[in-house]
């Protein structure tokens, strides 16, 4: 077998201090998932080897860890990044890993194999044409009692791919592109619940971490803790906007559930991604500007409003110069391409999803960007070297059932930027409507 001829797992260089840094010692069922798919890749029982290094930075995933996985024989060698729950026991039970690898693994088992065969079978066969975006998935498995799980799928470095620097607010061309593409996948969920319903009811999937709400959650006060940033982050003579945030803090929790519920966006509740910031999509760029985009991290896919995807996104990876610059734009351009994505699955937009039902829906659900930008806008900035020890914080928990600290704090290093951005969230949420 394979792993008789196991090298050393390699060194990786620690970029903040410049030295190497040893990959963990990794889990057998990672080891037996390389094993059962070097000989479909074309590699010959007993003659390859496996070697791994670290395939992320400090600060790119909370509930998974990656890794790169070399697999070689003779002259070959190929490239795989594996992602895993986290090896902390802590981290892994208290962040709920299993629950989001058992979603993941279900999404590229079966939703996006039936997601594309619907689109195929409709003509659409194209990426220039349709949703196909998404990685190559070679091997996806989860057991949640055995808590296992392992995901291969392709390094899409190797095909110049590249993430967009999470620190940075995002330019009207890679916005533009994401519109694009959320807006097709929205308009195949539309157009495959109403042509193969009882095939698609098996989407209809809640938001995995809805008991991260419930009233025994350790995670309450942590909610609390970073509604309470953002009203601290609001210069104190704005009364009104302050006011506003306080009441969000008394309803926080009944809001992130509003949001989610299906029921209330119905009939035009779709399957959302669900995760949609900078760092969960890559690019591929010719002369300097994106032409591709792939979206990454499908663990929190959910039945839900086409709102809480534009919203996530336009709020906490924008600013509000480009927000105040291009955001009507946004939102024609996401209509626009689920409304042609729609008419090539032979359907009729103005029946399944009509300009107008999109405003009253972000009118209904807009307040999701801030409940998101709460999240996400301090940590795109916080740099590398001020991320909180997860493993700690996960140990905290464990031993006191409370996690009583936001994610992020803000530093001198941070501060200033990101009152800006958060202010802007709030009152951008304010001028159009949602809050």
């Amino acid at each position: 077998m394979a792993d008789q001829q196991l090298p050393a797992a390699n060194g990786h260089s620690n970029g903040d201090s410049g030295v190497p840094e040893e990959v963990p010692e990794l889990p057998n069922y990672l080891y037996r998932a390389l094993e059962r798919l070097a000989p479909r890749e074309g590699f010959t029982e007993g003659k390859f080897s496996i070697a791994f290094d670290f395939g992320s930075s400090k600060g790119d995933g909370f509930v998974g860890q990656m890794f790169k996985a070399i697999i070689s024989e003779g002259g070959r060698q190929e490239v795989y990044l594996c992602k895993i729950p986290p090896l902390d026991d802590a981290r892994r039970e208290e962040f709920k890993s299993m629950i989001a690898f058992a979603r993941e693994a279900f999404v590229y088992e079966r939703f996006l194999p039936l997601f594309f065969d619907y689109q195929r079978q409709k003509g659409v066969r194209s990426r220039d044409d349709g949703f196909f975006h998404a990685p190559r998935c070679y091997y996806a498995y989860c057991n949640e009692a055995a808590q296992e799980s392992v995901i291969i799928m392709e390094d899409l470095r190797l095909r110049e791919f590249r993430l967009w620097n999470k620190h940075d607010p995002v330019d009207y061309e890679h916005a533009r592109l994401f519109m694009t593409h959320i807006g097709r996948l929205h308009a195949i969920s539309l157009a495959m619940k109403r042509d193969r319903p009882e095939q698609f009811e098996q989407f209809k999937l809640p938001n995995p971490f809805d008991e991260m709400l419930k009233e025994d959650s350790p995670f309450r006060n942590m909610i609390l803790s970073q509604v309470q940033m953002v009203i601290d982050a609001l210069d104190e003579e704005d009364t009104v906007t302050r006011a506003k945030m306080e009441q969000l803090k008394e309803d926080v929790f009944r809001e992130l559930l509003r949001c989610g519920d299906p029921s209330l966006a119905e009939p035009y509740a779709v399957v959302g991604h669900g995760d949609c910031w900078t760092n969960n999509m890559m690019f591929r760029y010719q002369d300097g500007s994106p032409q591709e985009i792939i979206l990454l991290d499908w663990q929190v896919l959910r039945y839900v409003t086409p709102a809480q995807d534009l919203v996530y996104f336009i709020f906490s990876c924008t600013d509000g110069a480009f927000r105040r610059k291009h955001y009507e734009e946004m939102i024609d351009i996401y209509h626009s391409s689920l409304s042609a994505m729609l008419e090539r699955l032979q359907h009729d937009p103005n029946e399944l999803f009509p300009r107008s039902a999109l405003d009253e829906q972000l009118h209904q659900f807009g307040r999701y960007g801030i409940l998101m930008g709460m999240f996400l806008v301090p940590m795109m900035c916080t740099r590398a070297d001020e991320l909180p020890d997860i493993e700690a914080m996960a140990k905290q928990m464990k031993e006191t059932n409370q996690l009583n600290e936001s994610f992020f704090k803000t530093t001198e290093s941070n501060k200033e930027a990101y009152s800006k951005r958060i202010s802007d969230v709030v009152k951008d949420s304010i001028r159009y409507g949602y809050f």
